[in-house]
Formats: C-alpha cells, structure tokens, sequence
C-alpha cells in the first residue's frame, strides 16, 4: 500500500527524507559546496520535525527544525511558520541567525525519491487499523475519520512503533540478551533494544569485537529517551537509528573501540603503578643496607689513609 500519510516536505524537490547527516553532506559535495546550498531532510530526534542541512565557506551546518505543538514549525530560537516550504522561503530572504542565507536548494537527482524511515514504512496500517477498531468505523467514515485524526493518532502511536520492529526483543534479561546476539553471525553493530524492569527504563545491547555491550537507555520527565545519557528522542524507535544509520553507529562502535583501548591504558598503569610501587619497597627495604655498605666503605678508606 503507498504511504499516504502526511508530509509537509514530501512535495519539496530538495527533500530528502530520513537520511544520514553523512549521507547529506555527501550529496552537498556532489552538488558543488557552493555558499548557501541546502537541503532539508527528516530529523532523527523529534518527531515530525525535520534537519535544514546548509553549506557556508566550504563548511556544514545541520540545524533541527522542530514541529510545534501548534502545528507549526521553526529552528530553535527562531520564528514559526506554518510549514517547512515557508521556514525555507524565508530564510532565503533573512539569515535571522542562521550561517548565511538559503541560496540554492540542492535538489533530489531524478533517479532518487525521498527515503521512508522506520515509523514511515509502518504508520499508515498502525493509525488506520487504531481508528478502525477505536471507533468502529468502516469505508468512507473510516477514510474522513483517517484524514482528520491521522496527525494525533500518529503521535499517539509513535510512542509504541518500537515493538513492531524486529530489533525489539521485549522484556528479556541481559544473559537472554548476550545468548540472542551471539547466536549466528556476529558482525560489528548488530544490535537488540529490551525492556528493563525499573519503569521507563530500556538497554541497547550491543555486538562490537565479539564482545557484547550494554547501554541504557532511560525516559526523562518530559518523556524523551536518551542512550547513556546522550542526545534526547521523542520515541524509542528514534534512539535506534543511532544504531542502524551507519554514521550514528560508527560513533557508537568507535566508543567501543575506545574502551577497548581504555582498557589496555588501564591495564599498563596499573602494571606501572606496580612496579613503582615494587621499586619503592625495594628501595626503602635496601636503603638501611645501601647505608651501611656505605659507612663501611668510608670507614676503611679512612683507616687506609690513616
């Protein structure tokens, strides 16, 4: 079935969809790096909200625009407009803080439509078959009742996309986590999200050099999930496309490989830290007999001169 859900930015050419920031900025630097090229493309932390991916002076800039609870839209400390189309429009007439103005739009080649994400693939059957069973609706009542609610019941529905993904293993322990991961194949990367005990609570765990790793991911008081702390999601699916888009996980495998290298360091000051420690000893243990070796000696020089 084709995705008919709503999309502010869907019918704009330079329209992306959910893509990587490298994945933009790779099509910037096929576009030419020109001052002021951009595109927009959906953001991976807020919900509805989309990434307006600029260049200046052969640099990028990545600014989130966040979908207001009024429906409208806007760059952190900005002014709102009532869709992406017109946030674009009008800082291509005024900066109004941004790195410069919107220039050239970096347009979608011919051959590339925009990219779904996880919950795009997904939400049409989930907020169609929720309004058909909630108010029992049918046939053309059920396509207006579709039209009207689809944005706040996507939202609603958001909230629970995560248990519809095959990534998602449920209330399972850590020991149920390592056995899943390392049965079959274990490639870097490949990844489980589950549920902990302690409410809001969720772990990533992750494969990276055989070894499995465990991150927590835990829901704040406004509700946004965040892996150890880190960047803030609206939903638990948005968390784990740090995972799943190659940029995002390569920081994350980098992390592993540096507690790797952590582990090493460690290991060798606390070999150094030991052998000082070993040295020291010796040398408060030998001082009493360096000392004595050392009167004897004086005291024969001296009876020799004598």
């Amino acid at each position: 079935m084709a995705n008919n859900m709503p999309n502010a930015a869907a019918h704009l050419p330079f329209y992306y969809g959910s893509i990587s920031r490298a994945d933009a900025e790779e099509y910037l630097k096929l576009a030419g790096m020109a001052d002021g090229l951009f595109l927009l493309r959906q953001c991976f932390r807020n919900l509805g909200g989309y990434v307006l991916s600029v260049v200046h002076k052969l640099q990028f800039y990545h600014y989130p625009i966040e979908r207001q609870m009024n429906g409208t839209y806007a760059i952190a400390g900005g002014k709102a407009h009532c869709g992406p189309e017109e946030l674009c429009e009008f800082y291509s007439k005024d900066a109004d803080g941004l790195c410069c103005l919107l220039r050239k739009p970096c347009n979608r080649p011919s051959s590339v439509e925009p990219q779904l994400g996880i919950f795009d693939n997904i939400r049409e059957n989930m907020v169609r078959e929720y309004i058909r069973q909630t108010w029992n609706l049918e046939g053309e009542n059920l396509e207006l009742a579709f039209i009207n609610q689809a944005p706040q019941v996507e939202k609603l529905l958001a909230t629970t996309a995560h248990e519809k993904q095959i990534w998602y293993h449920g209330s399972i322990t850590r020991e149920q986590a390592e056995s899943r991961l390392y049965s079959g194949a274990q490639p870097d990367g490949k990844f489980l999200m589950r549920q902990k005990r302690e409410k809001g609570m969720y772990a990533l765990s992750l494969i990276y050099g055989k070894t499995v790793y465990h991150y927590r991911i835990k829901q704040d008081k406004a509700g946004k999930y965040s892996v150890e702390d880190g960047t803030k999601f609206d939903t638990l699916w948005q968390a784990s496309l740090l995972f799943v888009h190659g940029s995002r996980a390569r920081i994350i495998l980098s992390v592993c490989a540096c507690l790797h290298v952590l582990a090493h360091v460690c290991l060798c000051v606390c070999v150094l830290a030991c052998t000082c420690v070993f040295l020291h000893a010796c040398t408060d243990l030998l001082s009493p007999i360096l000392t004595c070796v050392s009167l004897n000696e004086t005291s024969s020089f001296q009876s020799s001169i004598s």
